[in-house]
């Protein structure tokens, strides 16, 4: 039985200039029962399971992606409130002001229809022009979607802007990705700037592990986000500090130097990356920099590189037609399969690497498509290479991609 931890989330109105009206806690507070057992890696099936608002969840549930939203309510001293019981985890959040609800859009396809957006009883309710606001638009006095200013993302690169705050709840012995309480164990996170494959400025986010120590040689893990995203995600979304702090002090992983670098500025579109531009940029800019700072081996098998959706894919990438320069691949949540233009398995180098694949058991990358997990590893079994599936609770979401990097840490790297 998970423990449940009574936690009350705060907003000032004050700490914003615009007149606040109402205020809507917004967040991935959803939940939904697992069923991990019925799946294989042979067969992709999003299932769509119910999703369940923290009230009422139940013991045995797991956390899930997916756009939540719940009343604040005014307290006695002019605070926007609401209090939770919530199980151990890091929750993205933040808040929406003035809310202003709207009918159903007729259009499936639109992008505020793809969202579940539910409200404190559990039903679905729609945000007036959300979906411009999620893309970026500029909000009148209705629907202003802000961070948590109480508990603003701490990230210090102009490109890695975040659109969350995280929550984190529990005790680090209940989940790897809390931070960890003994700062002997933290390593450190710093955001360099570089001058890329085009000679422009960008910025990469480097983990050293506690007590790196410039005499020693340590391998070098290259973390990839995905479409949309850049260098800041992992480190604060996905709590991949936190995770190797936690992993190098228990000695279940080696200490290492991890890279997250920003791939959409080598696109073409959203989700259209140039993958041999990313594979370029990395060799020719990003490790050749790492390198002269930082005393990491420069033996590929000390070399590994890791991603999440887009960044799965380039990831496979990578693993088909990059073997000579990696060791270890970890692709989360996306494939290259047969029909997909960058689809090779001819490399005899592929038989001598190791690549974990998987997904989560409710996320869109397990599908049939050329793009799908499944098809993937039947690609990769028709080949006889090896491989190592993983497949975890979850979606598309941050709850499954710590999960997968975990493994990928634990399990996979350096073995």
């Amino acid at each position: 039985m998970k423990k449940l931890y009574d936690v009350t989330i705060t907003f000032d109105p004050k700490s914003v200039p615009q007149e606040v009206k109402g205020v809507l806690l917004r967040g991935e507070f959803l939940f939904y029962k697992s069923n991990l057992t019925g799946h294989t890696d042979e067969t992709g099936m999003v299932e769509n399971d119910p999703k369940y608002t923290p009230y009422q969840y139940e013991d045995g549930m797991d956390s899930i992606g997916g756009f939540y939203v719940d009343e604040m309510q005014l307290n006695a001293d002019g605070i926007y409130e609401i209090t939770y019981k919530l199980p151990a985890g890091a929750y993205g959040y933040g808040f929406i002001l003035n809310p202003e609800f709207c009918a159903p859009p007729e259009d499936n396809d639109s992008p505020m229809g793809r969202f579940f957006i539910t409200n404190g009883k559990g039903e679905h309710v729609w945000l007036k022009d959300f979906d411009k606001v999620l893309r970026g638009g500029v909000p009148g006095d209705t629907n202003i979607m802000i961070v948590d200013p109480a508990n603003p993302p701490d990230v210090p690169s102009v490109s890695g802007t975040q659109s969350n705050s995280v929550l984190y709840v529990g005790e680090e012995d209940e989940c790897v990705w809390l931070p960890a309480k003994d700062p002997s164990i933290r390593g450190t996170l710093t955001y360099l700037s570089y001058k890329d494959i085009d000679g422009l400025t960008q910025s990469i986010a480097v983990y050293l592990p506690a007590g790196y120590d410039k005499n020693k040689t340590y391998p070098l893990v290259l973390v990839s986000h995905g479409g949309g995203g850049n260098e800041a995600d992992w480190p604060h979304q996905g709590s991949i500090c936190h995770i190797m702090d936690h992993l190098v002090a228990q000695g279940k992983t080696k200490p290492a130097i991890l890279v997250c670098m920003n791939n959409t500025v080598y696109s073409v579109g959203f989700g259209q990356w140039q993958f041999d531009r990313i594979a370029k940029n990395c060799e020719e800019a990003i490790i050749p920099m790492v390198e002269k700072i930082f005393n990491v081996s420069t033996d590929v098998k000390d070399r590994a590189f890791c991603g999440l959706s887009m960044g799965s894919m380039t990831t496979l990438y990578m693993y088909m037609h990059r073997a000579a320069c990696y060791q270890y691949f970890g692709a989360f949540s996306g494939g290259i399969a047969e029909g997909h233009k960058e689809f090779s398995l001819e490399d005899p180098r592929l038989k001598d690497v190791t690549l974990m694949i998987g997904t989560a058991e409710e996320d869109i990358a397990y599908n049939e498509r050329e793009i799908g997990v499944p098809p993937t590893i039947r690609a990769l079994k028709a080949k006889g290479l090896p491989y190592i599936p993983y497949f975890t609770t979850g979606s598309h979401d941050w709850f499954c991609w710590p999960q997968m990097f975990t493994y990928f840490a634990e399990e996979v790297l350096w073995q």
